[in-house]
């Protein structure tokens, strides 16, 4: 069962593990586990995605319970504050300053860049002593990533851009680091956690703030690579 973050009469929250995708699509297929049609069944009624995840990334996904619900959240503006996102995330190499990252990004599904603007900051940074490739040690950053447009993929590329990809990111991350996870730690997944999701209710007009605790095995990678957060 899907664990339930929140809900109300018109909204429900809930806590999607990787590598579970949230609906049927053009590039998804209809083949697989869904996590719409697992939270209907386990609700007993119909469910709308208000918004997207990557199948790889776990965290925080909002359904409602109608469609008009679902267009009226979708209309909900990030840029304005209506609705605030918050990623957590492990990147190669150390990021050494706040800063908002604005580059125009394009992903293997668009024909053109788009515009794009996240925030980024460094929470830990650590040097492991084992080496890949040329070098000896290998370092590390935990990041907090608050998107502003939403754009697929945006995190992944704005981090990539900066030359700090997200370590397990199979398409756009650097696979010497990724071996070296999978390799070291017996963990291999891309490490990006939808941590916390607040919005303005267009019904209550109240802030509504929905958090979903990091899952054991991103827990896991913390503290094998030494990193303490709570």
């Amino acid at each position: 069962m899907l664990e339930i973050l929140y809900q109300d009469e018109h909204f429900v929250a809930v806590n999607k593990p990787s590598g579970l995708m949230v609906h049927p699509s053009e590039l998804t297929g209809r083949e697989g586990e869904f996590a719409m049609y697992q939270l209907r069944d386990q609700l007993g009624q119909y469910v709308y995605p208000c918004h997207r995840l990557d199948r790889a990334t776990s965290g925080v996904l909002i359904f409602a319970f109608s469609s008009e619900m679902c267009q009226q959240f979708q209309e909900l503006n990030n840029e304005s504050g209506d609705v605030k996102k918050e990623y957590l995330s492990v990147v190669r190499g150390h990021l050494m300053e706040s800063k908002m990252l604005t580059k125009d990004i394009k992903n293997r599904y668009d024909k053109v860049y788009k515009s794009a603007k996240t925030y980024v900051e460094p929470l830990e940074r650590v040097e492991l002593p084992i080496p890949v490739g040329p070098y000896q040690s290998s370092r590390y950053t935990l990041v907090l990533s608050r998107p502003y447009t939403g754009k697929t993929h945006q995190i992944r590329l704005h981090l990539r851009g900066e030359n700090h990809p997200i370590i397990g990111d199979r398409r756009y991350g650097d696979h010497r680091h990724n071996n070296m996870f999978l390799e070291k730690f017996q963990l291999d997944r891309l490490w990006l956690h939808a941590w916390k999701y607040s919005f303005i209710h267009p019904i209550t007009q109240r802030l509504t703030e929905i958090k979903a605790d990091l899952p054991s095995d991103f827990k896991s990678i913390l503290k094998l690579i030494d990193i303490n957060y709570e």
